[in-house]
């Protein structure tokens, strides 16, 4: 499987094969695409609400028509009907530990769904493929070496050095965390 860049102003024109197989088709399958800044993480340490509110008004979110054969839908609503199999079992089984006062019923239904979660984001991984928002550059990844040839015509000219630089704005955001990070460690070591 391969990685493909696109330039989101281009996102009309993609090569109709299917992401996954490759193959020519008709149909596309939508997908929700987002990119949050990072300097919302910074949020996250005077608290969960502030850094949702941010992250809620600065995302940025596109809707993509990635096209898909019958076959490559037919795996992903398999997958999808598997995992609201598993987690109607979980909580059918976390009613019956209400139901019945036995724990055993209640950790067989959190495995359960735990289970059933980690599978289908797995299985979701391999039946279909994922991506990232990267300012004007739509990331995606898993897709087939047909369809990433011929939609690498979409990239963006100076893809290269966007990467770079996006790259340096990432190094420096963790820097400042791992900073922060100290500085709250030491601050709290002075206290004690």
């Amino acid at each position: 499987m391969a990685t493909v860049a696109i330039d989101t102003r281009q996102l009309g024109e993609l090569p109709n094969l299917c992401v996954k197989t490759g193959e020519p088709t008709g149909t596309t399958r939508r997908q929700d695409f987002a990119d949050i800044p990072g300097w919302t993480l910074l949020l996250i340490f005077w608290g969960l609400i502030p850094f949702f509110i941010a992250a809620g008004f600065a995302r940025r979110k596109i809707t993509v028509g990635l096209p898909a054969n019958a076959q490559t839908l037919r795996r992903i609503r398999t997958v999808d009907r598997g995992a609201v199999a598993g987690l109607v079992v979980g909580i059918g089984l976390l009613v019956t530990a209400l139901v019945s006062q036995e724990a055993a019923f209640a950790w067989a239904g959190i495995t359960v769904a735990l289970t059933t979660l980690v599978a289908a984001a797995g299985a979701r991984r391999v039946v279909w493929v994922t991506g990232r928002l990267d300012g004007e550059i739509l990331w995606l990844y898993g897709v087939h070496p047909g369809f990433a040839e011929d939609a690498q015509a979409l990239a963006p000219p100076d893809l290269a050095q966007r990467l770079s630089t996006r790259r340096w704005a990432t190094g420096l955001l963790v820097v400042a965390l791992i900073a922060l990070g100290v500085l709250i460690f030491l601050f709290v070591q002075v206290r004690a």
